[in-house]
């Protein structure tokens, strides 16, 4: 069940009481799987993540993964799949220590999916999501390298190691296997990374 002190905290005016006290708190350790789309339709839990960040990848049928974005606190995992939307198999991976709020399929059916507020908060939660990707392919576009490379490091860190596979660096960031390595280089050469 979640308490007042959560409420407060994490910010949980917009869900009714009834769900709140049927939701629970779920812990999640690093590179821990928070969900897949095949889970969602099977155990339909919607997430809510308070504390933490998440990665979500995208599984071929050639069991190949690309890296599709970043969660941080006050993001949904599951909304799309809930509602029958997304068709692709993704997961839903922890980076470090992540909390999330479980709110089961059946609370989401009985008391969110008819509650002005809450359909209020997702769809500007939607809107924003929409924005986000939108801003992300501009700034993906227009800043140098170097920089989209660095934040994707510092989003994709836990506690100050970093080790993702070359592959889906280079598709996330669209950018050539050799400038990749180069810029891995400099990095080092300046202080700002080095390899274990």
């Amino acid at each position: 069940m979640i308490d007042d002190l959560m409420i407060d905290k994490y910010k949980l005016s917009f869900l009714p009481q009834e769900v709140l006290v049927g939701s629970h708190i779920c812990y999640f350790e690093n590179t821990e799987i928070i969900m897949t789309s095949e889970q969602i339709k099977n155990s339909a839990t919607l997430y809510y993540l308070v504390e933490g960040h998440a990665k979500v990848t995208f599984l071929s049928q050639e069991g190949t993964m690309s890296l599709i974005q970043f969660f941080y606190p006050k993001d949904w995992i599951g909304e799309l799949e809930l509602n029958g939307v997304t068709t692709h198999s993704k997961q839903v991976i922890s980076i470090g220590k992540t909390r999330c709020i479980g709110i089961p399929q059946s609370l989401v059916q009985k008391y969110l999916l008819n509650n002005v507020v809450y359909l209020q908060n997702i769809n500007h939660y939607l809107a924003n999501k929409v924005l986000k990707r939108t801003n992300w392919m501009i700034v993906h576009k227009s800043y140098a390298f170097k920089y989209r490379l660095a934040t994707f490091i510092l989003d994709d860190s836990y506690e100050d190691r970093y080790s993702e596979p070359h592959r889906l660096v280079m598709e996330y960031l669209g950018v050539s296997y050799r400038h990749l390595l180069y810029t891995y280089k400099k990095f080092e050469e300046d202080g700002l990374i080095y390899k274990l």
